[in-house]
């Protein structure tokens, strides 16, 4: 099979699915390895595609987001780490501010089953199913839903949210770059992650090491205003 070929196949499967590991590549070009990495590298090159550990990703545009169900089968391991993580910097009694994302939903499961006592306010709609424990008082902001990623947004949740302070906030990101700071696709919803911020005491950033070093069109916070949580941290 020619390169160009090749090359065609791969991106037809990436656009398919999105993510796609060198065995995956392997079995539809049935080229080597070291073939496959050959060719990834000079995609890479094009800007067609992103290698990432075992395989590759497609390309986002800096504006584009994935939707929540797809965002929800990836990086399942690694989430959970996070959250582990994130779960012990809470303690009996904070008030803490769970930002809508799937990096953070796992930290929901953990609060709801430790019987910590602990008030929690948020502005996604699907964190609420998993905070049903009655150690939990949870405030779900009020404003715009948007349904891609079950966020509340808007002017109304950025009032609502300037009239509370927290202990900690935990926030999820698409993009984080020590020299650029912490970035997502959607102005509005940077809007409500930067007013969290600005109430919490502490702030941690929630998010997997396949998204540092990675760039997306609105900033919310500066590298030096949010401590960074990761599976690898």
């Amino acid at each position: 099979m020619l390169a160009t070929e090749r090359k065609e196949k791969i991106m037809s499967l990436l656009k398919e699915q999105r993510t796609a590991t060198l065995e995956e590549l392997s079995t539809i070009t049935q080229a080597s390895v070291s073939t496959l990495r050959r060719d990834l590298n000079e995609l890479e090159e094009e800007n067609a595609l992103r290698r990432v550990h075992g395989g590759a990703e497609l390309q986002q545009d800096l504006s584009e987001e994935l939707s929540i169900f797809e965002k929800s089968s990836k990086n399942v391991q690694e989430k959970e780490k996070i959250a582990a993580i994130a779960f012990e910097k809470i303690k009996e009694g904070d008030i803490i501010y769970l930002d809508a994302g799937t990096t953070v939903a796992p930290l929901c499961h953990l609060l709801n089953q430790s019987g910590k006592r602990v008030t929690i306010v948020t502005n996604s709609i699907s964190h609420l199913p998993k905070l049903t424990s009655e150690n939990l008082i949870v405030y779900l902001l009020g404003g715009r839903v948007k349904r891609q990623t079950d966020a509340i947004i808007g002017s109304s949740a950025i009032a609502q949210l300037s009239t509370y302070r927290f202990n900690l906030a935990f926030i999820g990101a698409n993009a984080f770059d020590e020299e650029l700071g912490a970035m997502t696709p959607d102005s509005e919803e940077a809007a409500i992650k930067t007013q969290a911020i600005r109430q919490s005491r502490t702030s941690y950033l929630l998010l997997d090491s396949s998204k540092i070093g990675q760039t997306s069109f609105v900033k919310f916070a500066e590298s030096d205003q949010i401590k960074l949580i990761t599976e690898k941290l």
